[in-house]
């Protein structure tokens, strides 16, 4: 934007008080309600997964970081295009969602 100048994170300003609250929120009943609806929420949100994907151009062997991992679809997905000689890494701020994700991956 010209002519406005981007104002800085602060530690303990309205940005870090903004993630607390979503910490909260995914921690809560949010959080659990998305992993008991989490094979619909996947269905739904499969198309822009699949499309994230066709971009990156994941081949095997590469090492990945997921961020916003939720229940672990893309990450899963990923884990087949890396392959045995690649890495994939999922990470949330939603524990029930995390451990949704870790279960899936363990099969």
């Amino acid at each position: 934007m010209a002519g406005s100048a981007r104002k800085p994170l602060q530690p303990g300003g309205s940005q870090m008080a903004n993630n607390s609250e979503q910490i909260e929120i995914w921690n809560g009943d949010i959080g659990q309600r998305w992993t008991e609806e989490q094979a619909l929420l996947d269905a739904m949100l499969a198309p822009l997964g699949l499309a994230g994907l066709e971009r990156a151009d994941i081949t095997p062997g590469t090492r990945v970081l997921d961020i916003g991992c939720g229940c672990g679809d893309t990450s899963l997905a990923i884990a087949e295009q890396v392959g045995a000689d690649g890495h994939i890494t999922g990470i949330d701020i939603s524990e029930p969602m995390l451990a949704r994700a870790q279960a899936r991956a363990e099969g």
